[in-house]
């Protein structure tokens, strides 16, 4: 199976179900929604569409409950694992940075120490949310993570980003006070 067919939503499916085991389109959603979410932006409905793909290329197979719900069960198959266990062992390459507030400062005029302030403000306020709902996750941990290194290590790494984005926004806030 060529990785050039299978994006990273693809593996996001393979590596939760590889991981879970056999689970339903929701409850990958729910799943990314409190994990890889945080550091991998894409369209959840993905969630919905890319099971299906896999199973037209062998990489899940799907079972319906006969009765009730009839939800759809997906499982990774060995083809899947392969897949994943190449894509894994791959090169990552370099991280993409979108950042709304990094580029609503860009555009934003020096001179503009208003908007720049409220800009900085409303940053701080975000990331001091978001390295409080990291800290809280790892309190609660609900799906039993905290005692798994990779969940561990890229919390971690969440919880650097955001102490690094508060410093830097203190600093932008700090440099526009009257003299």
């Amino acid at each position: 199976m060529p990785d050039a067919t299978l994006g990273p939503s693809a593996f996001i499916v393979l590596g939760f179900l590889n991981h879970a085991g056999p689970a339903t389109a929701y409850d990958l959603k729910r799943w990314a929604d409190d994990s890889v979410g945080f550091f991998w932006t894409f369209p959840r409905s993905q969630l919905y569409a890319e099971p299906q793909r896999l199973v037209t290329l062998g990489l899940l197979t799907e079972t319906q409950e006969e009765s009730g719900r009839r939800r759809r069960l997906y499982a990774v198959t060995d083809a899947g694992r392969a897949a994943l266990d190449g894509w894994r062992r791959s090169p990552a390459g370099m991280p993409e940075l979108r950042d709304p507030g990094l580029l609503r400062m860009f555009f934003t005029p020096t001179r503009d120490h208003a908007a720049l302030r409220e800009l900085a403000a409303g940053q701080l306020q975000q990331h001091q949310e978001r390295l409080d709902t990291y800290h809280a996750m790892l309190r609660a941990d609900p799906y039993g993570w905290a005692d798994k290194p990779p969940f561990t290590r890229t919390l971690r790494m969440g919880e650097l980003y955001e102490q690094a984005c508060l410093t830097f926004w203190q600093e932008v806030l700090d440099d526009l006070r009257p003299e």
